[in-house]
């Protein structure tokens, strides 16, 4: 769809307030060229933003694919109180927020289930005959799920779990946020889970 089309403004213009209301109309009648238009002026700034907190490509995206989904989904009962961006850029903030608390929460849990489980090598099978053996296995198992971790994932987990050091060291090495250590590490923790499950007693 043109940028002249006046139903709505346009890249280049400051929308006011009145005719941010009228697209938002238009998208609540169920037009797909303003939903469109809506999404190709907004999305760029809007990953900016998601991606400047994350600092994660995937993360950011999966958040703004969320908050255009809500309004896409909820469209007929769609309201915005006060500026178009405003909203736009608070629902992108609250989304992250979310996300945050959630990646905490998931690697505490990811890091207590490893804790009760104990290190890798107290994953031997009980009961057998050679134990060292079995130790030797593991070991290169475990070397081997560790390498085929991504880069960044395997240098976030090897700093953190073989050199000890603490995530915000971690994020210092690694020029990124505590939070994306944290990211890197419950991707890392599911991993080699998955990979050593036959391990498991």
């Amino acid at each position: 769809m043109s940028d002249a089309d006046p139903r709505w403004p346009s890249h280049d213009d400051l929308a006011t307030f009145g005719e941010e209301q009228r697209w938002i109309a238009l998208i609540r009648a169920g037009d797909e060229a303003a939903f469109k238009a809506l999404y190709d002026r907004y999305s760029d700034g809007m990953f900016a933003f998601a991606h400047s907190s994350l600092e994660s490509r995937a993360a950011a995206e999966d958040v703004v694919h969320d908050v255009f989904l809500a309004i896409l989904r909820q469209r007929a009962s769609w309201h915005v109180e006060g500026r178009l961006r405003a909203y736009l850029f608070r629902a992108v903030h609250n989304r992250v927020a979310t996300l945050r608390r959630h990646l905490r929460v998931e690697l505490s849990s990811h890091e207590s289930i490893v804790r009760d489980a104990g290190s890798p090598m107290d994953w031997i099978h009980r009961g057998s005959t050679d134990e060292a053996l079995d130790e030797r296995e593991l070991a290169a198992a475990l070397e081997s799920a560790v390498a085929s971790l991504s880069p960044r994932t395997q240098q976030a987990y090897r700093l953190v779990r073989e050199q000890h050091l603490s995530y915000a060291e971690t994020a210092e090495v690694m020029g990124i946020s505590v939070h994306t250590v944290e990211i890197h590490l419950i991707r890392a923790l599911k991993a080699l889970r998955n990979r050593l499950s036959a391990w498991r007693t």
